[in-house]
């Protein structure tokens, strides 16, 4: 074994996977704090397996094992309790380790935090099951036992790509319109994401380039029913009025993060008024519930004017936006393909 370390490699047990496959009665031993703060300088770190417990998740077997290898640390949170790692499973047959291989994610959690996993792979397993691979990543292993490091929760998860890192608004609107409907799909599906953030939209790309929009990390989700009945959100159409759209989350993204819809309304001396009056100054002026004694002709006229002006620079500066997207930051050319 310590011949092996030197040589950057780790032995470890045969663990069971498949595409859809998921189980907690086997534990992967996770990376010690000094094992993970050096993983960069490592080629590969692994975990063994420990003895078995209970089953959380029903098992499903297949023929041929799989291996587990640590790439890169991702992310880690404050405390130190919960670590996502870039990782590479590998199949295994009696001939030895092959060159079958499929890229995850590992997220590692330690102490009470390990609930968060259990809860997360329960998700994947129910509610989010039939989302896997369209708009949620695919879960390949659930696992929870006490390792060197105490009680231990850790969840395999498809690799998905490169996180968003800059505002939803400022990318192409094929990835805007994904990401909002994908947040649809999971909200019908009766889950609320609960931290709908540009960290957690992730992009993989197809062969010819075409961006994949998926949804990650559920930690905070929970069950969800949602009264939005419609099957699709539509880029730039009117934004629908909110005793039509009661789903806080749903409309924040497609209003405030993803900036898909166009507005309701035009504003004028305090008022609110349908875009639709606001066509002209004198429609506007006509479908104004007040315009104040101050404000004469001539001065109500300019302030009309004002907001149609300030609308059609909105509308202006969308369509430059959209014609000069913010380019997604891909780490590698094949690493990210979908």
């Amino acid at each position: 074994m310590e011949e092996e370390r030197r040589r950057g490699g780790a032995a470890f047990s045969e663990v069971r996977a498949t595409s859809r496959w998921s189980a907690t009665h086997r534990e992967e031993r996770a990376p010690s704090p000094a094992q993970a703060s050096n993983l960069d300088r490592h080629d590969h770190v692994a975990w063994d397996r420990e003895a078995p417990r209970s089953p959380y998740i029903p098992d499903r077997s297949v023929e041929d094992p799989v291996r587990a290898f640590l790439a890169k640390l991702i992310s880690e949170s404050s405390d130190g309790n919960s670590q996502v790692f870039r990782a590479e499973l590998r199949v295994v047959t009696k001939a030895g380790l092959t060159d079958n291989r499929r890229r995850v994610v590992c997220k590692v959690a330690y102490g009470e935090r390990q609930v968060e996993v259990l809860q997360e792979a329960d998700l994947y397993n129910t509610k989010l099951l039939d989302l896997q691979g369209k708009v949620v990543p695919v879960m390949y292993g659930c696992y929870i036992d006490v390792t060197d490091e105490g009680p231990t929760g850790v969840l395999i998860l498809q690799y998905c790509g490169v996180p968003l890192t800059y505002e939803l608004t400022n990318y192409e609107l094929t990835v805007k319109h994904q990401a909002v409907n994908a947040l649809l799909a999971i909200h019908k599906a009766g889950v609320e994401h609960n931290d709908f953030a540009e960290r957690h939209i992730v992009v993989s790309k197809s062969p010819e380039g075409a961006p994949h929009v998926r949804i990650v990390d559920f930690g905070m989700a929970r069950e969800h029913s949602c009264s939005v009945k419609r099957d699709a959100i539509t880029a730039y159409e009117i934004a629908p009025p909110l005793q039509e759209f009661l789903c806080d989350e749903l409309y924040s993204a497609c209003d405030d993060r993803a900036d898909i819809w166009l507005p309701r309304y035009a504003k004028l001396f305090g008022s609110l008024i349908l875009i639709k009056h606001a066509v002209s100054v004198e429609s506007l002026l006509e479908h104004a519930r007040y315009i104040p004694e101050w404000a004469d002709k001539a001065r109500a006229r300019q302030v009309a004017q004002n907001e149609i002006d300030d609308l059609a620079e909105e509308r202006r500066q969308r369509e430059i936006l959209d014609a000069n997207p913010i380019l997604i930051e891909w780490s590698d050319a094949d690493d990210d393909l979908a």
